[in-house]
């Protein structure tokens, strides 16, 4: 196979995916339908993401890849098919080829918080913890303020580094925005139950 690019994106991405071979030199992109192809790659994502068994999953994720590498090629700076091609490479556990989306992503926009809300969870299911807090809070920040899955994770977050003041804050967020909720009132007691304020944690991080 040819590949008519040295960058890592391209070669990423220059494979054969089933029937199709997606080289520049086998596609005519400007007889390509944009809206078409996005709701293509959408939907052979949600398949693998509902997918019961691996080669089913794999199967759609390679799919899903395919359209959405087309749509990068259709739209070089739209973010949304770069993000998407980092999640497919990070459920099949392309470590390299995730992070190479996502940073490129983030050289298109560092602060979108799409990009920084999934590398937040590309680092959160590694368990590299303070990573995944740096992207979720840059998500926060730039328009994620009331994102139910970020105020938890955040929260979490806070917890598993010891920061109980701060993961009780944003567990209380959280519950504002499900007061329906009924794990998070539990869970807001148990950690005030803890009268974390007089940890040494905390007692540590005063006398700095």
């Amino acid at each position: 196979m040819i590949i008519g690019s040295t960058s890592v994106y391209d070669a990423a991405v220059a494979v054969e995916f089933g029937e199709v071979n997606y080289n520049d030199a086998y596609i005519d992109y400007s007889k390509i339908d944009k809206a078409s192809t996005q709701k293509l790659a959408d939907y052979y994502f949600q398949k693998a993401l509902a997918a019961q068994n691996n080669s089913q999953k794999k199967e759609f994720l390679q799919k899903a890849s395919g359209e959405y590498f087309i749509l990068t090629r259709l739209e070089p700076d739209n973010i949304y098919p770069l993000v998407q091609l980092a999640r497919v490479y990070d459920y099949e556990k392309q470590n390299s080829y995730s992070k190479a989306y996502f940073f490129r992503a983030l050289k298109i926009d560092k602060k979108n918080a799409l990009t920084n809300y999934y590398f937040g969870e590309f680092y959160y299911t590694r368990e590299d913890y303070t990573r995944a807090l740096y992207y979720y809070n840059t998500a926060f920040e730039n328009g994620y303020q009331e994102t139910f899955n970020v105020l938890i994770k955040m929260a979490v977050m806070y917890e598993k580094l010891g920061d109980l003041l701060r993961a009780n804050q944003y567990y209380k967020k959280a519950f504002l925005i499900q007061p329906n909720n009924t794990i998070l009132p539990e869970k807001i007691r148990e950690i005030e139950s803890l009268k974390y304020k007089n940890t040494g944690y905390y007692n540590k991080r005063k006398g700095k």
